[in-house]
């Protein structure tokens, strides 16, 4: 069964509502309903596999924490027995990262690009002394993602969890500056969503590690 988009981008919108009225408010977000309503960013790193016909009807989409324009969310097939697929990202969907059973990925999405599908570039993340450069191939003609392996996004999420900001630089014509104070109980949930259901281990928030020597 395919997910109907409108339905989840329903779902993100009701749930958002009041997350995005702040963000609004204060300046923090440039296009609050842009994580909802994106033809691919978001919505496509949610979308899964088509299943059989015989499966059930409406699959279950939940927001497991929200602060500041950054959203964690995770995807069940059956209704919250299982989860098949966690996702956590920037409302504006400048950074997006997704895991499930079969890949770790983060993406980039904005509705104004007209990438050619399969085309690559690099994109490169500084976070503080945290640097690294991904080489980006387009999904379609709004969305880029790269496939990590757990150490590359366990860096990448010690780098944000550590930093207030993040310098997103596409090749060496655009730069996005990403505002990330809102981002450390996101990741921090993405990072449990991953490890328990044994799609990776992602390690500990920075600070968080708890020893009684």
């Amino acid at each position: 069964m395919k997910i109907h988009q409108g339905f989840i981008a329903g779902i993100i919108t009701l749930s958002l509502l009041p997350a995005m009225a702040a963000a609004q408010a204060t300046g923090q977000v440039q296009d609050s309903t842009q994580w909802a309503q994106s033809p691919a960013g978001a919505r496509q790193a949610l979308a899964t596999p088509d299943a059989p016909a015989s499966a059930p009807a409406v699959p279950a989409m939940t927001i497991d924490e929200r602060h500041d324009g950054w959203v964690a969310i995770h995807h069940s097939p059956d209704h919250g027995l299982h989860t098949d697929l966690c996702i956590a990202g920037a409302e504006n969907e400048v950074l997006m990262l997704r895991a499930d059973a079969d890949s770790l990925q983060m993406r980039s999405a904005d509705d104004h690009w007209t990438l050619t599908p399969g085309s690559t570039g690099d994109m490169t993340v500084r976070i503080g002394a945290y640097q690294h450069v991904f080489h980006m191939q387009a999904n379609d003609a709004t969305t880029l993602s790269v496939d990590l392996k757990p150490q590359e996004m366990t860096d990448l999420l010690n780098g944000m969890e550590r930093g207030q900001r993040a310098s997103v630089e596409y090749g060496s014509r655009t730069v996005v500056d990403v505002a990330l104070g809102g981002s450390a109980p996101v990741l921090d949930r993405f990072r449990g969503c991953a490890e328990t259901n044994h799609f990776a281990d992602l390690g500990h928030a920075p600070g968080t590690r708890a020893n009684p020597f």
